[in-house]
C-alpha cells in the first residue's frame, strides 16, 4: 500500500471510529445531564478535570516523543515502549498520591474524593492506552486503537445510560469510566504483542534521554492544561457545584467538537509531518496548506453554527430548565473552536521541526494571561467570564504560533479558503436566524438545513477546490518511501526488522 492509500485508508478508519465514539461521548453527556442535574454533574465533570490537571506528565511527556522518533525510525519501537511504561508507572505512584493529598487539603466532601480516587486509576489505565495508541499512529496503523476507542466509548455510554436509566449514581458512573479505559487499553496492548512479540527491553540510558527530551513537552503540556481546565477549577471555589454542571455541560460539548483536529493531526498527518520535515520543506508546506484548508472548510461553520443554534442545541440534548444557563457559556466558547483548530496545526509544525521549546514558551504566556483572565472574569459572570477567557486565550495562542512558526511554512494561502469559508457560514447563520423568526426550533430541521445550505453555497464560491485535495494526497504519495503500490500492508514485526 503506498503512502496515498495509507492515508486515506487511515482516515476513512478514523472517521468511522470518531463518528461511532463521538455519538457515543454525546449520548452519555445528553444522559449525565438528564438523569444526574447540574450539580452532579459538576461533581463529576469537577472529578475527571481535577484528575487531568495534577495528572499532566502522564500524558503529555512521552506520546508526542514516541510518535515522531519511532515514525523516523521504526526499530526504537520496542525500547520506547518498556521504557515509557515503566516511567509513567512510576510518575503514576507519585501523582495519584499528590492528587490525594491535595485533595484532602482542599476539604472536598466525600462522594468529591471518592471520585477523584477512582478517576486516578482511570488516569493510570488510560496513559498506559495512549502509550500503545502513540506508536500505533508512529507505524500509521490506526485501526486498532480507532477499535480500542470504540470499545472504550461505546462499552461505557452503552452501560452508563443503561445504569443511570435505573437511578445509578455518579461514583458508579466513574466505575463504569474506569472499566471502559480498561478494555481499551487491553484490547491495544494485546494486539500490539500479537505483532511485535512481548519482549520488554529496559534501557537506562533511553530512560534517561527520554525523561530529558520530555521536558519541554511536559511544561507544555502541565501549562496547556492548567489554562484549559483551571477554569473548572477556580469555579468549583468561586461559585458552586450547579454552576461547574451548566460550564461543564457547555464545555463537553465544546470537547466533543475538537475530534477533527486530533483525527486529522494527530491521527494521520503528525507522523507525515515529521517525515516530511526531514525530506522537504517544499512537500511539508504543501501538505500544512492542505490541512489548513480542510479544518477551516469544517471548523468555521461548526464554531459559529454553536454561536447561533446554542439555545436549540442544548435545549434539545438536556431538557433541564436549569442547564439554559449553559447557552451563554457555549456561546462564549464557540469562537475559541475554530482557533483551537488553526493552533493544533501550528503547534503540529512546531513540534514536527523539533522547535519543541517553543510551544514551551507559547503555553506559559497562555498561563498567565489566562489565568488573570479568570479571575477577572469569574467574579463577575462566573461560567460565562470562564467561557470568554479561554476563547480569549485562543486567541493569543494563535497569534503567538504565528510569530514562532518558521515565516516561509505558514500556510497563507488558506486565507482566500478562510474568506470563502466565513462567506459561506455566514449564509448558514442567516438561514438558521431565518429559520428561528418563524419558530422552527426542531434541531433535526435546523442543522441539517444549516448544513445543506453551507455546503452548496461553499461549492458554489468554489471553497476547496478539488485538485487541491488530490494535490495534498499526491505530495505526501510521493515524498515518503513505502512499499509498492497494491503490496498488502507488512505487519509492524517487518517493519521494525527493516
Amino acid at each position: 500500500m503506498n503512502r496515498l492509500g495509507k492515508v486515506v485508508s487511515n482516515t476513512v478508519i478514523s472517521l468511522i471510529g470518531q463518528a461511532i465514539t463521538w455519538t457515543s461521548t454525546l449520548l452519555l453527556t445528553i444522559a449525565y445531564g438528564r438523569f444526574l442535574g447540574d450539580v452532579k454533574f459538576g461533581e463529576l465533570y469537577f472529578a475527571t478535570t481535577f484528575v487531568l490537571l495534577i495528572g499532566v506528565p502522564l500524558e503529555f511527556g512521552f506520546n508526542q516523543q514516541l510518535t515522531r522518533d519511532v515514525a523516523q525510525e521504526p526499530d526504537k519501537a520496542r525500547r520506547y515502549l518498556s521504557t515509557a511504561l515503566l516511567v509513567k508507572a512510576v510518575l503514576w505512584v507519585i501523582l495519584y498520591g499528590l492528587i490525594l493529598l491535595i485533595c484532602w487539603l482542599l476539604n472536598y466532601n466525600a462522594e468529591e474524593r471518592l471520585l477523584v480516587v477512582i478517576c486516578g486509576f482511570s488516569l493510570l489505565i488510560t496513559s498506559m492506552a495512549s502509550t500503545f495508541r502513540a506508536l500505533y499512529v508512529a507505524f500509521e496503523r490506526v485501526a486498532f486503537p480507532v477499535i480500542g476507542n470504540i470499545l472504550e466509548k461505546g462499552l461505557s455510554a452503552l452501560v452508563g445510560i443503561l445504569l443511570l436509566k435505573y437511578g445509578a449514581g455518579v461514583l458508579i458512573m466513574a466505575v463504569v469510566l474506569l472499566g471502559g479505559s480498561l478494555v481499551s487499553s487491553l484490547w491495544q496492548a494485546i494486539w500490539f504483542f500479537r505483532l511485535i512479540g512481548a519482549s520488554f527491553v529496559i534501557d537506562r540510558a533511553l530512560i534517561r534521554e527520554l525523561i530529558r527530551r520530555s521536558i519541554p513537552f511536559m511544561i507544555y503540556g502541565a501549562f496547556a492544561v492548567i489554562y484549559y481546565r483551571i477554569d473548572t477549577i477556580l469555579l468549583s471555589f468561586m461559585t458552586n457545584a450547579a454552576v461547574v454542571g451548566w460550564y461543564g455541560a457547555g464545555y463537553r460539548l465544546f470537547d466533543t467538537m475538537t475530534f477533527l483536529p486530533g483525527l486529522v493531526i494527530n491521527t494521520v498527518m503528525y507522523p507525515v509531518f515529521s517525515k516530511l520535515s526531514a525530506i522537504s520543506e517544499t512537500k511539508l508546506k504543501l501538505a500544512i496548506e492542505k490541512t489548513t484548508n480542510f479544518l477551516l472548510f469544517f471548523g468555521l461553520p461548526t464554531s459559529i453554527g454553536l454561536i447561533v443554534a446554542a439555545p436549540d442545541i442544548v435545549g434539545f440534548l438536556y431538557h433541564r430548565a436549569e442547564f439554559a444557563h449553559t447557552i451563554p457559556a457555549l456561546q462564549g466558547l464557540a469562537p475559541g473552536l475554530i482557533l483551537l483548530y488553526i493552533n493544533t496545526v501550528f503547534s503540529t509544525i512546531i513540534i514536527s521541526t523539533k522547535r519543541e521549546k517553543k510551544i514551551t514558551i507559547m503555553a506559559a504566556i497562555a498561563l498567565i494571561f489566562n489565568l488573570g483572565l479568570n479571575l477577572g472574569l469569574i467574579p463577575l459572570y462566573e461560567h460565562v467570564g470562564a467561557a470568554i477567557a479561554t476563547s480569549l486565550t485562543e486567541l493569543l495562542l494563535f497569534c503567538l504560533s504565528i510569530a514562532f512558526i518558521p515565516k516561509h511554512l505558514l500556510p497563507i494561502r488558506s486565507l482566500k479558503v478562510a474568506t470563502k469559508a466565513i462567506i459561506a457560514s455566514s449564509t448558514m447563520a442567516l438561514a438558521i436566524w431565518f429559520l428561528s423568526i418563524f419558530h422552527i426550533a426542531n434541531i433535526f430541521v435546523v442543522l441539517p438545513g444549516a448544513m445543506l445550505i453551507y455546503f452548496c453555497t461553499a461549492i458554489c464560491i468554489g471553497t476547496i477546490p478539488r485538485e487541491d485535495i488530490r494535490a495534498l494526497y499526491k505530495a505526501v504519495a510521493q515524498k515518503v518511501n513505502l512499499s509498492p503500490t497494491g503490496q498488502e500492508e507488512a505487519p509492524i514485526s517487518d517493519e521494525l526488522r527493516h
